[in-house]
């Protein structure tokens, strides 16, 4: 959300999400520690000349499948942890605490309906300069909600423009900064910082064949 609004907080995009990024960072950390131990265990196998060829393939086999499976489940980890960020920045900014009272949750839900019903960006803004006109908190807020759903971001700044909802655009301009995890571009991105490379005794195995030489190969002192 890159809108005149922005400019009113003090703390900048960068600042806004680094306590998550230090989170994400921490976590990729650990796959790095796990990618790097694996790599050395792999070199001192791959250097060692009292191993005929197929038994450092079984070590090295033994070593790599479980450090690739277990930085795939970081990775797993880490689109997830994305994923549930922004679910809870939307939930922070537009107010679906699911801890309410029954009678203010069916109003939200009333609401929520309300707002599905705009057909455009003009009659989301009315909604919502009506809503607020008659004190109805929840139709506004669930109106901005469906507009930043459907990228009327003016909307959003409508709902916002006397400033009382700074607290949720703050939380909506973090939400800004994260990827779009289904962006196959990133996924790829993320995917290569979490690779674990093959070791040179096995290059040239599809994984099937590590996996074999991992559970038939000669174990290894």
């Amino acid at each position: 959300m890159t809108t005149a609004y922005q400019r009113m907080f003090n703390r900048s995009a960068e600042d806004h999400t680094s306590d998550f990024q230090k989170a994400l960072d921490a976590h990729q950390a650990k796959a790095d520690q796990i990618r790097e131990n694996a790599q050395a265990a792999l070199d001192r196998i791959g250097s060692r000349k009292d191993l005929t060829p197929e038994a450092q393939r079984a070590a090295a086999a033994r070593i790599y499948k479980p450090a690739t499976e277990q930085i795939q489940q970081m990775l797993d980890q880490h689109i997830a942890k994305v994923t549930q960020h922004k679910q809870q920045l939307a939930q922070k900014a537009f107010g679906s605490d699911r801890s309410t009272d029954p009678q203010t949750a069916m109003a939200r839900r009333q609401a929520r309906q309300i707002a599905a019903t705009a057909e455009d960006a003009y009659q989301a803004e009315q909604m919502v300069r009506d809503a607020q006109f008659d004190g109805d908190d929840h139709l506004a807020r669930a109106a901005a909600a469906v507009a930043y759903e459907r990228g009327w971001h003016d909307v959003v700044d409508v709902w916002n423009a006397d400033g009382r909802n700074d607290t949720a655009m703050r939380y909506l301009i973090e939400l800004e900064q994260l990827p779009d995890t289904n962006d196959t571009a990133w996924r790829i991105s993320t995917a290569a910082s979490y690779s674990q490379p093959l070791s040179g005794v096995l290059d040239g195995l599809k994984p099937h064949e590590i996996s074999r030489a991992a559970e038939e190969g000669p174990e290894v002192a």
